[in-house]
């Protein structure tokens, strides 16, 4: 049975909702750098001091936990077919949480706002450190006893995750338009010669 969540957390999940909201709408509307945090906490009716208890840094509105994402990913990749080897079921994980992003209504104006301010770098390279890191025990237990595999390992993830970044950039410049599983479809057949396993 899934645990019933207490009315406070529902309210601390709709308060934290509602300033993502807020803050996507400013940034698109105004540019990331030009918003401020006490911009965002007025339009959403809380003190900027509140802001903080839901959300580190201004940059977390945008990139979010990269821990929460990461272990969505790690479950996808442990829950691919045994068969797999690490090349093809880490692509595969990626694969299926490109739905995912194609699911979440805000993700096309995050991706947008990611593709256009340089400031959000940083944030996007701890984010696929975590992952990276989160991901590593079951891509190493799928490369078995093939030589160096603390390389290899982390050649497939990092080489993986940059495809991933780029058909999610290529899909935001160009306003969300095209087939996001197409797009890395694609662009894994580019890197690795064969699209994800489906």
């Amino acid at each position: 049975m899934a645990e019933r969540l207490s009315t406070r957390e529902i309210s601390r999940q709709a308060i934290r909702r509602k300033i993502e909201s807020v803050a996507m709408a400013l940034f698109l509307e105004r540019g990331f750098d030009a918003t401020t945090v006490d911009q965002i906490a007025a339009e959403a009716g809380i003190s900027a001091r509140s802001f903080f208890r839901y959300f580190p840094t201004k940059e977390d509105v945008v990139t979010g936990d990269p821990v929460e994402y990461g272990v969505v990913l790690r479950d996808a990749l442990e829950a691919r077919p045994a068969e797999e080897d690490a090349v093809r079921a880490v692509r595969g994980a990626l694969a299926d949480f490109v739905g995912m992003v194609v699911a979440n209504p805000a993700a096309l104006g995050i991706s947008t706002i990611v593709l256009n301010e340089p400031s959000l770098a940083a944030k996007h390279q701890e984010k696929q450190r975590v992952w990276v890191e989160l991901l590593r025990p079951e891509t190493l237990r799928r490369l078995g006893g093939t030589p160096h595999p603390e390389l290899l390992a982390g050649a497939i993830l990092e080489s993986a995750l940059a495809t991933f970044h780029a058909s999610l950039m290529h899909w935001a410049s160009r306003g969300g338009t095209d087939d996001l599983h197409e797009l890395f479809r694609l662009a894994s057949s580019a890197t690795t010669g064969a699209p994800p396993a489906k």
